[in-house]
Order: structure tokens, then C-alpha cells, then sequence
């Protein structure tokens, strides 16, 4: 029933309102299509299907946790944090579909070590200072490489294989005589 008199201000309280509404769900709208500033696919994320695990499956982990496991697997290597090892030389974390493509900066001559872990599904190729590249599954077990007499310009690259996801962590150490 409408009071006479009140049309006016009953059209304009639902002006405001609606233009609100508008607003509100536009940026909900927008905010279910992204994660943290990404674009998603059509596919779920993560955290929609994580089923509950004594260990998450790789499938189940974001690239954060699978980034914190392919490192701490380096970590098993040493018993302190690699930078303040007096041997430590270079280390990097990438998403394994970017790959590593890294040349470090090496004392010609001298023996050193390179150890990659990679956290998530399907391998990698590991090459260092091209020679044969060598396959490392993507389980977070470290897999470490001996190169004796290096380059002064030392190739690390870290490829995918076909359907691989995930993180992998690598680190360059010199070897002690």
C-alpha cells in the first residue's frame, strides 16, 4: 500500500541500493575468478579438492607447499642453510614449466656439486654444463649431480618433461678437496 507522498523518496532509497548491489557483487564476482591477482583456469583449485591425507598427494598442493618441499628436500643435503655453508655457491626455486636456465659463475677447474629436488608430478631433465641431461622424478627426493673439472661459465638447465607440474629447487656447492 502506498502512502501518498512517499513515491519520490521510495525511488530514490532504490537507486543507491541497487547501484550497491551492483557494485558488491561485481567485486565478488571478480574475486571468485582470481587467486591472488592470477588468473584461474576452469580447473579447481587446490584447496576446492584437497582431500584429507597423512601426506598430500602433489595433485592436492598449491605451488607454495610443493616450493617448501622441494627446498626442504635440499636442506637434507646440509645441516645448516646452505648460504652461510662456507662451500655454497648459487641455489634458485622455479615453477618446473618455466624450467632453469641458469649460468653461473664458476672457479674454472674446481670440482663442485649440483643437487636438484622437485616437488610434483611427472620429471624433469636435469643438464649441467651441457652435457647428458638426466631425469629427476618429481617425488621431493634430492638427486645430486658431481661435475669435476668446471667451466668458468657453468649451464645448469632444468627442463620439463611432457605433463610435468609442480617446483623444483636446485642448488650449485663447491666440493671441498
Amino acid at each position: 500500500m502506498a502512502v501518498p507522498g512517499n513515491e519520490q523518496r521510495s525511488t530514490a532509497t532504490r537507486r543507491p541500493l541497487a547501484a550497491a548491489a551492483a557494485v558488491a557483487l561485481t567485486a565478488l564476482l571478480t574475486a571468485g575468478c582470481t587467486d591472488d591477482g592470477a588468473v584461474t583456469s576452469g580447473t579447481p583449485s587446490a584447496s576446492a579438492t584437497k582431500q584429507p591425507s597423512a601426506t598430500p598427494s602433489p595433485l592436492a598442493e598449491g605451488e607454495e607447499a610443493q616450493g617448501k618441499r622441494a627446498k626442504a628436500a635440499l636442506a637434507t643435503l646440509s645441516l645448516n642453510e646452505p648460504e652461510y655453508e662456507p662451500n655454497y655457491v648459487e641455489s634458485g626455486l622455479e615453477r618446473v614449466a618455466e624450467g632453469v636456465h641458469n649460468l653461473s659463475m664458476l672457479k674454472k677447474g674446481k670440482a663442485y656439486e649440483v643437487a636438484v629436488a622437485c616437488a610434483g608430478r611427472g620429471a624433469v631433465k636435469v643438464a649441467v654444463a651441457d652435457k647428458t641431461s638426466q631425469s629427476v622424478r618429481c617425488d621431493g627426493v634430492p638427486v645430486s649431480l658431481r661435475v669435476e673439472n668446471a667451466p668458468a661459465e657453468f649451464p645448469l638447465d632444468i627442463t620439463a618433461t611432457a605433463g610435468a607440474t609442480g617446483m623444483v629447487a636446485w642448488q650449485v656447492s663447491s666440493v671441498r678437496p
